[in-house]
């Protein structure tokens, strides 16, 4: 007999989509209250996601955009492997691979199936970037093996038994085993948590499991797409380009942006091979990028499922950068993932008019290795942002991550963690580009090792050579610069800092948007009050420099 499908009215669909959305986002709040790296806690670099049995997303909590589950592929692989009729309450997965998860080993995702009176009716994934992974810190790596550990999907939890040799390899491999082994932990918690809010969930609104739920979530989010694609993006064929910074020359990323009827399909064909440095991007980080980007577009306020995206096809030949072969090197994928969006949104900006977006500066991100006084290992990531470009109708915003919407860490926790000490971080005047709306201004950033044993710290930035290209006639932003005691130094290779070197990054500022001469007079006043614009650049790019009226004139 035929099982009868159960409707949702509006209102009663409403209720229990929000509700799902918050069981995973107990499950992020248990993440970072239990994490042991400030990478998670303060940078936060970890999402935590819903899936059905068949591994297609329900619900994501709103962290970096690449942790989003724009389009989640790895419990798809894990079934693979594990049929899901094998899986039992208590069992979880633990897996690394770059060509699954959001592109580097860094990142690793648990996986735990999620049953209800003895059915499987879910999986938890939860996913957080590492401290460390060991690999290689004196080179550039030219394989992924040289990267780090890579981890194939294995049980780490046997029906509630935990895999002691997991976590003992694990520990071997590491240069801060405590840290990982405690971030690795507060994943599993987040997932224990997922299953027991979830359960809660079900039992309180009548449900045997999600299936019905999940079917009209996905109906509805994407038919909302698809009339938001077609009622924001014309009919038509559109290409656009930008480039990032390679080792040896730039690297071009290519995009041809096809919408017909509310469905869009972007290919990156036309892009640079694949680098024999870790910059290549995978599919699935590419993947992500592409994908929010055009709900940034369209319907930025929809919730992240299956629905959401299924108008939207993304494409790049295999053996390209943006879809590299194993084993390529793929430790920097944010150094050129990140620029993606700017070459699908150059390519919408003669069709878009609102909302859009000139380029923005990025982050650099700085990692940070060596032992302290007492011979304590320590490793961790931080971010530095830079400006984040005008948009059609409004400033960029200062030291803001596009896209990746992670966070700056604080100087206070960074201090109290780390060897290091925090000399300036200041706005950079004049780094955000001039326009009827004016871009987001960079920072200067200065950091200075206290550690009496050499410290490896590596900075990478995607494009600090070339300015944030400013759209529609606005000015492009600065660019950025990376320099050691003074003296200039390539981002992306690993140094050596002893104790008194001080590394300076000079983060990108993002373009403007409009023509100069069009921007409001008391803006402009205002932003030379503030310090965002010297009174020699506004003289320059705006021709006036212009004073602060009071309010009482």
């Amino acid at each position: 007999m035929k099982r009868l499908r159960r409707f949702f009215d509006p209102i009663d669909l409403e209720i229990l989509w929000s509700r799902l959305i918050l069981v995973v986002d107990e499950a992020a709040y248990a993440i970072v209250r239990t994490s042991m790296s400030k990478v998670v806690t303060e940078g936060r670099d970890f999402g935590s996601l819903l899936l059905d049995p068949k591994g297609r997303l329900l619900a994501a909590d709103v962290s970096v955009a690449s942790k989003t589950g724009t389009i989640s592929i790895v419990v798809k692989e894990i079934l693979k492997q594990f049929p899901a009729e094998s899986f039992r309450p208590g069992d979880m997965v633990a897996t690394n691979n770059p060509w699954w998860i959001m592109g580097h080993l860094n990142d690793i995702a648990i996986v735990a199936p999620l049953f209800y009176r003895g059915k499987l009716v879910a999986f938890a994934e939860c996913i957080a970037h590492m401290a460390d992974i060991g690999g290689s810190l004196s080179g550039s790596p030219r394989e992924v093996y040289e990267e780090g550990l890579i981890i194939p999907p294995l049980k780490i939890m046997d029906r509630g038994r935990e895999n002691t040799t997991f976590f003992a390899m694990l520990e071997a491999n590491v240069r801060v085993p405590r840290q990982v082994v405690g971030d690795v932990r507060a994943l599993m918690a987040g997932c224990a948590v997922m299953e027991r809010k979830l359960t809660e969930f079900l039992g309180r609104q009548g449900l045997a499991d999600l299936e019905d739920l999940g079917t009209t979530i996905r109906e509805r989010s994407a038919r909302t797409m698809r009339q938001a694609l077609a009622k924001t993006i014309p009919d038509g064929l559109y290409h656009g380009a930008t480039t990032v910074d390679g080792f040896d020359e730039p690297l071009l990323i290519r995009a041809r942006v096809e919408a017909r009827g509310g469905s869009v399909a972007v290919d990156f064909a036309g892009s640079s091979p694949q680098s024999p440095y870790g910059i290549n991007s995978t599919w699935v980080y590419t993947n992500v990028l592409a994908t929010c980007t055009m709900k940034c577009l369209a319907a930025p306020d929809l919730p992240n499922n299956e629905g959401t995206f299924a108008s939207i096809r993304v494409t790049a030949p295999e053996g390209c950068f943006l879809n590299p072969r194993f084993p390529a090197p793929v430790k920097m994928k944010p150094s050129s993932g990140h620029y993606i969006p700017i070459a699908i949104l150059n390519a919408l900006s003669g069709s878009v008019r609102d909302p859009m977006l000139a380029e923005s500066g990025n982050k650099f991100l700085v990692y940070l290795s060596g032992r302290d006084g007492r011979g304590t290992a320590f490793s961790d990531l931080i971010f530095v942002m830079g400006g984040m470009g005008a948009r059609a109708d409004r400033d960029g915003l200062h030291c803001m991550s596009f896209p990746a919407n992670s966070s700056n860490m604080p100087t206070e926790i960074l201090e109290q963690s780390l060897p290091v000490r925090v000399r300036q971080r200041a706005l950079r005047a004049d780094s955000g580009g001039a326009g009827r709306y004016r871009g987001g201004c960079g920072q200067v950033y200065e950091i200075e090792s206290l550690s009496d044993q050499p410290m490896t710290l590596r900075a990478e930035h995607g494009k600090l050579s070339i300015a944030p290209r400013g759209l529609r006639g606005g000015l492009p932003g600065a660019a950025g610069a990376l320099s050691l005691n003074g003296k200039p130094v390539p981002d992306k290779l690993p140094m050596v800092l002893q104790r008194g070197d001080v590394l300076r990054l000079e983060v990108p500022g993002s373009g403007g948007m409009h023509p100069p001469n069009e921007r409001d007079h008391q803006a402009l006043a205002r932003d030379i009050a503030d310090g965002f614009v010297t009174r020699f650049a506004a003289q320059r790019d705006y021709g006036q420099a212009p004073e602060l009226r009071s309010a009482a004139e």
